[in-house]
């Protein structure tokens, strides 16, 4: 993934950062809430076609995803719950974004069909990107990695937002790529998948069968059963 640097560098800012927001009394759920908060601004911004402003306000946003995580590392035992609220929460930005997208081409922008058609296709990629994630993980597989994961997703967004001429562009990417990445999620899964079948037949073809009695004759001609197995029933 492009932005792994980027995300090291960023979380290494916001772990600086994180005692403070503790300091303040901000827990991890309020800064997820927060950064939704910004974000559904950015998206208005973007559905009015303010798509620089709106760009810069979904970037600023987008940093309360990362310090919400930082402060929840700092606060002790991390809950359930607030994984699940902020993967819900991320579902909904990414809603709330391309939605306004697909206002704007609506309302008039340019390449108004095409650029609808990409922003929905852009939308399906995106949630099943996480949902394949989300569905694998509850099935006790790995399922991370991929082309374009969210922290791509908001990069390339924030990009295609601050320099306008390239949104269609930007939303050709997505458009394609999202899906790229829900499919290759769907061949990790089906690797793992093979491998423990491979594994169940194998452990199958190497139990022991259960020895079947042999039956020999006497001097006299009679019928008995070799010393140690069981008598014919």
């Amino acid at each position: 993934m492009f932005t792994t640097r980027m995300q090291q560098f960023v979380r290494g800012l916001a772990a600086h950062i994180a005692p403070f927001l503790k300091r303040l009394g901000l827990t991890p759920n309020f800064l997820t809430l927060a950064g939704l908060v910004i974000t559904a601004g950015a998206a208005l911004l973007v559905a009015s076609g303010h798509l620089l402003i709106g760009g810069l306000v979904l970037l600023f946003g987008a940093l309360f995803d990362i310090l919400d995580g930082a402060v929840a590392r700092i606060s002790g035992p991390v809950h359930r719950y607030g994984a699940f609220w902020d993967s819900t929460v991320d579902r909904y930005a990414e809603a709330f974004i391309y939605g306004a997208l697909l206002y704007y081409f609506l309302a008039g922008g340019p390449d108004r069909v095409l650029g609808s058609m990409l922003v929905m296709a852009s939308l399906t990629g995106s949630l099943l990107v996480s949902y394949v994630r989300a569905r694998a993980q509850s099935l006790n597989f790995e399922c991370d990695g991929g082309l374009f994961a969210r922290p791509e997703r908001v990069v390339v967004t924030v990009i295609a937002l601050v320099i306008s001429p390239l949104l269609i562009w930007v939303l050709w990417l997505l458009a394609i790529f999202t899906n790229v990445t829900a499919v290759q999620r769907i061949w990790f899964v089906w690797r793992q998948a093979r491998a423990e079948l491979a594994l169940e037949r194998g452990a199958g073809a190497q139990a022991p069968t259960q020895a079947q009695p042999k039956a020999v004759v006497s001097k006299d001609g009679a019928a008995a059963t070799e010393p140690g197995s069981a008598p014919p029933g």
